[in-house]
């Protein structure tokens, strides 16, 4: 793990480091402790649904604005003064919970919570090229993906172990505490600097790039297939009458993408960003789609755990290519852009999950295959994308 350590001796990244596990666990925390909150305030399963879809869906519309204004004016004032609304927001969602009120005032709250949620993600992002050096950016985003994989599985277990002395309401306010000592830790990182440039702007920022709309693309297709095995492994699980290896087999996931990852970030970057988003995304084609071969429960976690190994890097690559092809006056906004189409392509891929299962008579493997599909789509694509540098070569050779 030496490069690791090289890493960690840069000043500045240990704060930042500790900055993304902050605002990172809060998100997955509030999740399950508002729907858990919904459901122990008297409400039905389907009104807790639809209180976290007004929330995510208000999120992933209104982080790429405030990255926007990110990359405009001051991080920290924007940080602090969204950080000001989403507290507020927190409080009056809490207050509604506690007082009983109506379905349309809880989801009004969790729309205003979402869309006043600091773009603490993007702006993590966006630092790392600022201050780490060239050769360690794949250490430092493959340490990104760790922390962001990591907290999606340690949020909820911290919940289960608060629900233990209080309720879901308390726990709601304490992931709002926990995002609010996230970002003060990152307005104090001296790498978050103004970004304000005197270049001219337009209306599309990083989306009037053709490569960071490449990108995003794939990013959906990856992010889709991702949602149809959130969908189809407790599927399969439940058809296999084991309900309860569901969360061992998506969690199967999350730790090949971990592990994954961390051994990818001490790797040396051999060949092109293209290349490499060709090679793993044809890998992980094949991988999806070979899970539906699996014939017992203990294979499909192999299997999954196969899924997790190849996405670690790949996601890795994501970072470091969208990096690379956003204008710097556009990179927190392109970075706030990935997670909108995360959002989107997650939310795709497990709706079609869900009905392509239905459909085919609760057979699990059709999701498994369509999902394949979907990334096979995301490996066509792969050899257009082209790194800045790979460009400005190729522009020195034609000279």
């Amino acid at each position: 793990m030496r490069a690791y350590r090289e890493l960690f001796a840069v000043p500045g990244v240990r704060s930042l480091a500790v900055a993304a596990v902050a605002t990172r666990i809060a998100a997955p925390m509030l999740t399950l402790a508002l729907f858990l909150a919904v459901v122990d305030a008297g409400r039905s399963y389907a009104v807790a649904g639809l209180v976290l879809t007004g929330f995510a869906a208000a999120l992933a519309l209104s982080v790429p604005v405030s990255a926007r204004l990110v990359d405009r004016l001051a991080p920290r004032r924007i940080l602090l003064g969204w950080s000001a609304a989403h507290l507020t927001a927190y409080a009056v969602l809490i207050l509604a919970l506690a007082t009983g009120s109506s379905i349309g005032v809880l989801v009004t709250c969790a729309v205003a919570l979402g869309a006043s949620a600091p773009p603490a993600g993007p702006v993590v992002r966006a630092t790392w090229p600022a201050f780490v050096p060239s050769h360690r950016l794949q250490t430092a985003f493959a340490l990104d993906g760790v922390v962001n994989e990591a907290m999606y599985v340690t949020g909820p277990l911290l919940v289960s172990l608060l629900l233990l002395f209080v309720g879901p309401i308390v726990v709601v306010g304490v992931a709002g505490l926990v995002m609010l000592v996230g970002i003060l830790l990152l307005v104090r990182t001296p790498s978050v600097r103004p970004r304000a440039t005197a270049e001219r702007r337009n209306y599309l920022g990083p989306l009037s790039t053709g490569q960071v709309r490449l990108l995003l693309v794939m990013i959906v297709c990856d992010a889709f297939a991702f949602g149809a095995v959130v969908v189809a492994a407790p599927a399969a699980a439940a058809e296999a009458d084991s309900p309860g290896a569901a969360g061992l087999l998506v969690g199967a996931v999350s730790l090949g993408t971990v592990l994954s990852a961390l051994v990818y970030g001490t790797r040396p970057r051999a060949t092109s960003l293209g290349r490499q988003l060709v090679l793993f995304h044809a890998v992980s084609a094949l991988v999806v789609a070979g899970v539906s071969l699996a014939p017992t429960l203990l294979v499909l976690g192999l299997a999954l755990l196969a899924v997790g190994l190849v996405g670690g890097p790949r996601d890795t690559l994501h970072q470091l290519a969208l990096g690379e092809a956003a204008p710097t006056q556009y990179r927190t906004e392109a970075y706030a852009w990935m997670g909108s189409a995360m959002w989107v392509g997650y939310a795709l891929g497990s709706g079609a999950a869900g009905q392509l299962i239905s459909l085919a008579g609760d057979d699990v493997d059709v999701a498994f295959v369509a999902a394949g599909g979907v990334t096979a789509l995301a490996a066509l694509l792969s050899p257009l994308v082209r790194s800045t540098r790979e460009s400005a070569v190729a522009e020195g050779a034609q000279a």
